[in-house]
């Protein structure tokens, strides 16, 4: 009955040949890649001209040795680390880079799994993502045309298999793998045990054996290491800085955690709003939601309720609440695309006056990082951006019009920085549209006054009729020191 015999790494990759596409699936910690693979195939230097398909670039190795022409993913460089070889590969022109946001990118595996050939896609019809794509409008609304992804190999992790190919796993750990695999015209588990025929229930498989060609048991004496990567990344949670005015981004966080509503489904993205966890309890009443797949965390966990396997979009490690649920990335989107958020809250680097959003390129960055941000503002109602009110050079980053690629054209309904907190309304007094939006201040940070907040903003702000300093708790201001 067994139909997978246990290859070493090695022997998996053996057969990937020069010019192969490969998808490689992990998303967060390290312990969620197949590293054994990835380094098998990395000291395998005939697999050359290799196009990637990953969220991000996988293992720099790969770029080290000089084996990918082509990265297709959500991120082709990150805000949080700089100067890897496949970005400086991006900046050189060496290695070549196609954005496709994260939510489009599973979906294009997901259409080349299931035998469609393109779809049309409402996601980044406005951005750089629509250049050279077909367009067309569709009762009355712009989309543009994805073609599907069909990988010659998938390299992908879990953490059970049996001998006929089943795989489960736990937490939040699924995110890309199930779709790449079911993408792939061969595809290859990473999996920590492998257990007999019947030991895995079939309500507990999460990637049918029929996706999977070839097993490898992991090594686990990688796995110390990992840990010690995984637990200074755990350490790295900046401590918020006392400034000598304004707030600092857990006040940023928490001042955005206020305006959620109970029974509201919030999706929170990278950098300072993942902070906003910390201040939603089991009794508030909001799910929050995240991209790799969790609905319903909360705060990080303390040491003893650590556990690796339940984690954020920035791959933190959280709780999950009673009634949380997990599933795959694929589902995470279909949630978000399909209106069934209610809000997102994500970083920003310039907001306009409209509401447009830029969130996703700097000129200090070789290629940028959409990640899902794309596929999260195309419908929803409510859109809270948290950022710093200027860079660090002093300069507004709330602007006329931005500068930087959008990420979205008129999304963002509130920004809270730590100056203050703004609401974009897209209408005139009398509900009429107009073109550059209002910015209505609200509420200013303590000690901040409206000059202040004005020299720092391109765009003129009006003033709320109960215009007010934040106010916060002495118990919320002991939790956001």
């Amino acid at each position: 009955m067994d139909r997978h015999t246990v290859l070493s790494a090695q022997d998996a990759v053996a057969d990937v040949f020069d010019g192969a596409m490969i998808c490689v699936g992990g998303f967060g910690p390290i312990k969620n890649r197949p590293i054994d693979l990835l380094t098998a195939l990395a000291e395998q230097p005939r697999s050359t001209h290799l196009t990637i398909v990953s969220n991000g670039f996988p293992h720099q190795p790969l770029a080290e040795n000089h084996q990918v022409k082509k990265l297709i993913g959500a991120f082709g460089g990150s805000v949080y680390r700089r100067a890897a070889a496949s970005e400086e590969q991006i900046r050189s022109g060496e290695l070549e880079f196609e954005p496709s946001p994260q939510g489009i990118f599973t979906e294009r595996l997901r259409a080349g799994a299931g035998g469609i050939a393109a779809f049309f896609s409402p996601v980044g019809v406005h951005t750089a993502v629509a250049a050279d794509k077909e367009r067309r409008t569709i009762d009355g609304r712009d989309y543009i045309l994805e073609t599907a992804l069909r990988p010659d190999f998938g390299l992908i992790r879990a953490a059970k298999a049996d001998l006929l190919g089943n795989l489960t796993g736990t937490g939040s750990t699924l995110n890309f793998h199930p779709v790449m695999a079911a993408a792939s015209r061969v595809t290859i588990a990473e999996v920590d045990e492998i257990v007999p025929v019947g030991a895995i229930a079939a309500e507990d498989v999460k990637v049918p054996g029929i996706y999977v060609d070839r097993l490898v048991l992991h090594d686990r004496s990688r796995d110390a290491q990992s840990e010690a990567e995984e637990q200074q990344r755990r350490r790295r949670r900046e401590i918020a800085a006392t400034k000598p005015l304004g707030l600092n981004q857990d006040q940023m966080a928490l001042r955005a955690a206020q305006l959620l509503k109970p029974g509201q489904y919030v999706n929170l993205g990278m950098g300072i709003p993942t902070r906003v966890a910390n201040y939603i309890s089991a009794d508030s009443g909001v799910l929050l939601h995240a991209e790799n797949g969790i609905l319903g965390y909360g705060p990080e966990p303390s040491e003893a309720e650590y556990r690796w396997d339940y984690y954020n979009a920035q791959g933190q490690p959280v709780t999950v609440l009673p009634g949380g649920a997990v599933f795959d990335s694929f589902a995470a989107f279909t949630m978000a695309r399909g209106g069934h958020l209610d809000v997102v809250i994500l970083g920003g680097l310039q907001v306009s006056a409209a509401g447009d959003l830029a969130n996703w390129w700097a000129p200090h960055m070789a290629a940028g990082g959409m990640g899902g941000a794309m596929d999260l503002c195309t419908d929803v109602p409510e859109l809270i951006v948290i950022m710093d009110h200027t860079t660090r050079e002093g300069e507004p980053k709330i602007l006329n019009a931005c500068t930087y690629p959008l990420t979205a054209p008129r999304c963002v309904t509130k920004i809270v920085t730590d100056l203050a907190y703004i609401e974009v309304r897209p209408t005139d007094h009398s509900g009429a549209r107009v073109d550059n939006g209002r910015l209505i201040l609200r509420e200013l940070a303590p000690g901040v006054s409206v000059e202040y907040v004005q020299q720092r903003t391109e765009p003129p702000l009006e003033l709320a009729p109960d215009l007010r300093e934040m106010r916060f708790s002495p118990v919320e201001l002991a939790l956001a020191p």
